[in-house]
């Protein structure tokens, strides 16, 4: 099975992923500190009734007499209810309130959720298989939602009714992000924030009507990288290559189960992208027949530098975990919480069955009869062998991937009785 048309989808479509959490990103935090004017409520104080005063936060004071010396300390509370009754006492429209209220509120939750970050953690790039190299932290998730219907309880009691929220896509990936540009200054990531969303909006044309322009999606990323070249420096820009590239995330796709080092993820990723940035990502680009030899003549290469600098050991697990039947067998493996070593020990299972049968294939002393019995015995022995590694519901999700017929191929299933 070619994977290789699948795995770029998923590429483009974790691309455009990581520039809409981007974009939603720069606008939460720019709609934060638009609020900022609000006050964050002193501790222990109950955030449901409660606030701080802040004399600094006053509405228009065109509601006041303009005869009057305004005093905004009358007006506010540490109570939001008595806050609320003072704006309209005042003559507040009711509008301005609400927008001053949620303002407020918008500001304690976001230092509350500030507070759930906790120590800063390194960007770990060399971790396969997570979007963009960056997992997801359920706990965080999960804190991150509570805060924001606690939130929305809060305004529908304090004004009747809580501001529209679009599904917040960035529960739990605001830490994420941050961590994704721990490397860049900030006063670089404005103007890396609207590339990114240039690199999409061409990623989008390129994908116009459902097809894939493999011609225009390597345009767009070249355009990109130059344009990047210009606003960061050349440590910078490889910090941000290993974060966001499509060389860095084919990588994390298919090195699950080989466990990279972040030395080794490091080299590999200089001497891929290197060959990439020559001939294109595999998939995404149109060789005439002698680009064709050259880039199989790079790549025959590229191999062969890569096994000098792991060594043969690890050289042949980096090409086993690049297998597309080991790369199923570890996500089964890994969703039942099992062991890397078990899913090498099935993927070992399944590489001497077939070697077996093959055999038995070429052996023509044996009768059908005897072929037929001979293959059924090793798959029979195979299934047992494997269900002993992975147990029985390791095993049934297993042998009932889509896709995953090669037991089958070994031995037909047994016919069902007549009735």
């Amino acid at each position: 099975m070619n994977t290789k048309p699948i795995l770029i989808l998923s590429l483009i479509g974790n691309l455009g992923l990581a520039a809409m959490l981007v974009v939603t990103y720069k606008s939460k935090v720019g709609s934060a500190d638009a609020g900022g004017r609000a006050p964050v409520p002193a501790n222990g104080t109950n955030p449901t009734t409660a606030r701080q005063k802040n004399p600094k936060v006053a509405p228009n004071a065109a509601a006041a007499s303009a005869e009057q010396h305004f005093d905004w300390r009358l007006v506010e509370s540490e109570d939001y209810r008595r806050y609320i009754a003072n704006l309209r006492a005042i003559g507040c429209p009711e509008e301005t309130i609400r927008d001053i209220i949620v303002a407020d509120v918008n500001k304690l939750y976001e230092s509350r959720r500030k507070k759930l970050a906790g120590p800063k953690r390194k960007f770990e790039f060399w971790k396969p298989g997570a979007l963009m190299g960056a997992g997801p932290d359920p706990e965080r998730t999960e804190q991150e939602r509570t805060l924001n219907k606690e939130k929305r309880a809060l305004l529908t009691e304090l004004l009747g009714s809580a501001p529209d929220d679009k599904p917040d896509m960035l529960a739990g990936a605001a830490g994420q992000l941050e961590a994704m540009f721990d490397f860049l200054p900030a006063e670089k990531r404005g103007k890396v924030f609207e590339l990114m969303q240039d690199m999409q909006t061409q990623m989008q044309k390129a994908m116009k009507g459902g097809a894939m322009d493999p011609e225009d999606i390597r345009k767009a990323m070249k355009e990109s990288e130059a344009a990047l070249a210009t606003v960061l420096t050349p440590d910078e820009l490889l910090d941000y290559n290993l974060r966001f590239s499509m060389t860095a995330n084919m990588m994390r796709m298919q090195l699950a189960g080989f466990e990279p080092t972040e030395p080794e993820f490091l080299d590999l990723f200089k001497k891929r992208k290197a060959y990439d940035d020559e001939f294109g990502l595999a998939g995404l680009t149109a060789l005439s027949k002698t680009e064709k030899e050259k880039a199989a003549a790079a790549k025959k290469e590229l191999d062969a530098q890569i096994k000098a600098a792991l060594g043969d050991t690890r050289y042949a697990e980096f090409e086993r975990a690049q297998d597309f039947n080991f790369q199923s067998i570890y996500r089964v493996a890994d969703k039942n919480g099992l062991a890397t070593g078990d899913a090498v020990k099935v993927y070992d299972l399944k590489n001497f069955a077939e070697a077996q049968a093959n055999k038995v294939r070429q052996d023509q002393t044996l009768s059908s009869a005897q072929r037929a019995a001979t293959l059924q015995g090793i798959r029979i022995e195979t299934e047992n062998s494997i269900r002993t590694v992975f147990g029985h519901p390791a095993f049934d999700s297993y042998v009932n991937l889509p896709g995953n017929h090669w037991l089958k191929g070994i031995s037909p299933d047994p016919k069902p009785p007549s009735p």
